[in-house]
This record gives C-alpha cells, sequence and structure tokens, in this order.
C-alpha cells in the first residue's frame, strides 16, 4: 500500500506539471484573436471586439454570476473627460457548474462585445484602451492576456462643454467601478441575475441550507453527540409526566435556537448590513477570515482546543441549578458553551460567510444552524424509543471532526482568492487553487484510510469501518 500511495502522489505530480508546462508553450493570442473597431453615429460610439475562438476553448463572459471564480472579460478604457464610459454588451453566455461547484459563464467560438461611449468633447481623440481576457479549455486556464487599441474617435458637434472640472474626480471613480466591477464581483453575494436572464437562487437560501447542515455536523462531534442522550434521559425522568418532559425538551430546543439566534442578530447589529456587505470586497477582511479558518481547521485536526473561559460555564451551571423556564434556558446555554471546542469554529465559519453577503444573512445563519442542533433534543424527548438506534460514543466522532477540519481548510481558500482578485495579484490562480484542493483532498483519503494518525485518534484501531472505507474511496475519486 506504502508503493501504490507513492505511485498515486507521482501520477499527480506528472498531472500538473504537464498542465503547467504545456501552459507555459501556449500563448493566449494563438487562441483568441481579437479585431478592434470603433463603430459612430455623432455623440454615440461604440469599441466593437471582434473575436474568434479556437476549438474546444473558451473566454470569461463579462457579467460572471455568483459564486464563479473565474476572471471576467472586459474592455478597459483609460479614462479621460472627453467621453463618458458606458456598459459592455455582450451575447448570451453558456452558464453552467463545472465539477467542483464553481459557476462558469463562457463565450465559445466567434462572438462580438462592445461598450458603449458617449462622446462629451467637441474635438477629435484618441480613445486608449485593452481588451482583457483568460482563455481556458477543460482542464486548465491560461495566464491573462490582452489586446490594445488607440482608437481615432470624432468630436460631437453638439456637445456644449466638457465634463466640469468638479466633476471629473467623480466620474474617474464611476469609471475605475466600471472597469473594476467585473472582478469584484465574482466576491458579492448579492441577489441578481445572471447573463441569461435566469435568476441566481437566493444566497439567503443557500446560506440556510449550508448552516442547516451544518448544524447536523456540529451534532456529530465529539462535544454534542454524547449530550443528546444524557439531556433527554434528564429531562424525561426530572419530569413528573411524559407530557412535561416533552414541554421541557421543547423549551430547551427553543432555547439553543434564540441563543444562537441573538448571536446572528449582534454581528448584524454591530456591523450593520452595509458594512458587511463591503466586507466582501475588503482585502484585508478576506485575509482575516483566512486567518481565522485556518485556526478552525487547525483546532479541528487535533493541536489544540477553542475554550471559553470557565468562568462563563460555571455561571451558566449556577443559574442552570435554579430549575423552571429559567433553568432550562441556562441549561441549553451551558451546552452552548460547554461545546464550543467543536460548535465554535463551525458557528465562527458561518458567521465569516454569511458575513461576506450581508444583510440579514447572520441571522439567517444561526437559525438555520441552531435549528438542526436543537431538533434531535426535541425529537428524542418525543420519541424516547428513537435513543435505541442510536451509534455508540466512539472513534468516528472524532473522524467526523478530521473531517471537517480539512473541509474548513479548503473553504479558508475561498477567502485568501477572494483578496487576490480584488487586488489582481494572480498568485493563487486557477491552477494552483485546484491544486492545493487536489493535496488537501488527497490527505484526507489517507487519513481516512488509516495511513496517517492525528492526536486525538486511537492508535491501537487497525481496522476502518465500511462507511469510512467508502468515504475515502469517494474523496479519492474526487481528487481524480
Amino acid at each position: 500500500m506504502k508503493n501504490l500511495s507513492v505511485k498515486i502522489f507521482a501520477a499527480l505530480a506528472l498531472l500538473f506539471s504537464a498542465c503547467y508546462a504545456q501552459a507555459q508553450i501556449i500563448e493566449p493570442k494563438e487562441i483568441v484573436k481579437a479585431n478592434i473597431t470603433l463603430e459612430q453615429t455623432d455623440c454615440e460610439a461604440f469599441v466593437v471586439v471582434k473575436i474568434n475562438i479556437k476549438e474546444n476553448w473558451h473566454i470569461n463572459s463579462n457579467k460572471l454570476p455568483e459564486g464563479s471564480f473565474s476572471i471576467p472579460s472586459d474592455i478597459i478604457i483609460n479614462e479621460s473627460k472627453q467621453f463618458k464610459l458606458g456598459p459592455i454588451l455582450e451575447p448570451k453566455p453558456h452558464v453552467f457548474k463545472d465539477v467542483i461547484g464553481d459557476m462558469q459563464s463562457q463565450h465559445k467560438n466567434s462572438i462580438v462585445i462592445k461598450r458603449k461611449i458617449d462622446v462629451l468633447s467637441t474635438s477629435d481623440f484618441v480613445l486608449n484602451g485593452t481588451f482583457e481576457f483568460q482563455t481556458c479549455d477543460e482542464v486548465k486556464c491560461l495566464q491573462v492576456d490582452g489586446y490594445k487599441f488607440s482608437l481615432n474617435v470624432k468630436g460631437c458637434p453638439t456637445a456644449t462643454a466638457l465634463v466640469p472640472a468638479s466633476d471629473t474626480a467623480s466620474q474617474a471613480q464611476v469609471q475605475s467601478s466600471d472597469v473594476n466591477k467585473n472582478e469584484n464581483q465574482v466576491i458579492q453575494n448579492q441577489n441578481q441575475t445572471t447573463p441569461n436572464g435566469d435568476k441566481v437562487p437566493d444566497s439567503l437560501w443557500m446560506i440556510f441550507l449550508l448552516s442547516f447542515l451544518s448544524g447536523f455536523a456540529a451534532l456529530i462531534t465529539p462535544c454534542v453527540f454524547p449530550m443528546v442522550p444524557m439531556t433527554v434521559t434528564f429531562f424525561t425522568k426530572r419530569s413528573k409526566t411524559k407530557a412535561a418532559g416533552i414541554r421541557n425538551a421543547v423549551i430547551f430546543g427553543v432555547s439553543i435556537i434564540v441563543i444562537y439566534v441573538l448571536l446572528g442578530t449582534v454581528v448584524t447589529a454591530v456591523f450593520g448590513s452595509s458594512a458587511l456587505n463591503q466586507l466582501a470586497t475588503n482585502v484585508w477582511f478576506n485575509l482575516i477570515f483566512f486567518a481565522l479558518l485556518v485556526v478552525f481547521a487547525i483546532a479541528f485536526l487535533g493541536a489544540f482546543e477553542i475554550r471559553l473561559p470557565s468562568k462563563w460555564l460555571n455561571k451558566a451551571d449556577q443559574a442552570a441549578d435554579k430549575g423552571g423556564y429559567v433553568g432550562i434556558f441556562f441549561m441549553a446555554l451551558g451546552l452552548a458553551l460547554v461545546s464550543f471546542s467543536c460548535t465554535g469554529p463551525i458557528v465562527g465559519s458561518l458567521l465569516v460567510q454569511s458575513a461576506t453577503i450581508g444583510g440579514i444573512a447572520p441571522f439567517i445563519g444561526m437559525f438555520g444552524f441552531s435549528l438542526a442542533l436543537a431538533l434531535p433534543f426535541m425529537l428524542f424527548a418525543m420519541f424516547p424509543g428513537w435513543m435505541n438506534a442510536l451509534p455508540k460514543s466512539g472513534g468516528w466522532l472524532n473522524t467526523i471532526k478530521v473531517v471537517l477540519g480539512f473541509l474548513e481548510l479548503a473553504l479558508a481558500l475561498k477567502f485568501l482568492s477572494n483578496a487576490d482578485l480584488v487586488v489582481q495579484s494572480h498568485y493563487l490562480e486557477r491552477e494552483l487553487f485546484i491544486a492545493i484542493w487536489v493535496g488537501i483532498f488527497t490527505v484526507l483519503a489517507l487519513y481516512l484510510f488509516g495511513f496517517i494518525k492525528l492526536p486525538h485518534d486511537d492508535v491501537n484501531e487497525k481496522k476502518i469501518g465500511v462507511g469510512r472505507t467508502l468515504l475515502a474511496t469517494l474523496i479519492l475519486s474526487f481528487v481524480f
């Protein structure tokens, strides 16, 4: 098996080396030919880019859908007060999700892209700019390239005057915003429509679904799962009637929801919906989010535990002893505090992700997470017989925690990529991004197969279960 793993890594290394070498040899302008002209009628002009793309290759559209990591094609024009930039017009692109879930919006074969120009000068001038694009095939993308152009524009006889000097700065801001709009759009999660007119799935529903699934993931971590039968048994034995036990468990579940929803509400109130939305295009916040997720991932892998101050736990326990509805609420608070070493990284990741959406996304995210976390406590109190079907606690709980750690690590790259896209440094290109994912998930597969042991694993475990083997096989298939 050791020789097999070496061969796998060697094959992956050769694959990426071949892709890199091929990407270095092929020039983008060999794939994409562009002829740039000007069409003008009085005060209205269009920069016309006629594009021919080699078979089996494509370029990205100008307006990228939500969730895309791609670099948009753009007609970038140097700023001047002699004209006003208009929108970019392009044919209907092909929009789809690729194998890693990245939204793609592409053009193939021969197309024409235009950009409108409103002439504000009475005298003739030269329009300078660049048609910028990135070309890709099914397995790789080449570096960003462009065709520079200089076009003669005739002055508009009906133009009464140039833009006032006081408006020049604001116009430059508008033009700069227009040029960089599509770079930032890939990391702005706003409700919008795709270029083909179809509505993009509501980001709030997506964050709710993600949070709901994350709540179930948190439920089967070592800090939370053992608490389910203990808590349900406590309510059923403490209550005089079955109805009272169910009522107390429901109040306990609702208290969990209230606690986490309050957290989401506080985050929204402190930062404000508009500020949260702006975080998506802020380089430093994306770098901070990247660092946070890496720390959370390392904690899940077993390097250390993230714990809250013991004073908080003691005060929650004391309040829970009071009994009644208040006592039940503080029992739920105690559960949230005690399980923080497992739920904290998940909650933190959800708040980071929802912060990039803005608005009430943190509120929705915490509601979805807490609902999934609270439902089992309520359902098992209503149907205690179901607990007999629960698996026993064991090493599989730590395996779940480690898998979540690797997923956190993979998710962290999204925010590093966001920062790279904003500053256009091109350090983390698509090929490198996917290569790092290959490395992360290959190590995860080797861990699940038992080749790697982490701090909290059972060193005496010699056999792995069928479920773990199937999951490792699925991940390895995803890697290839």
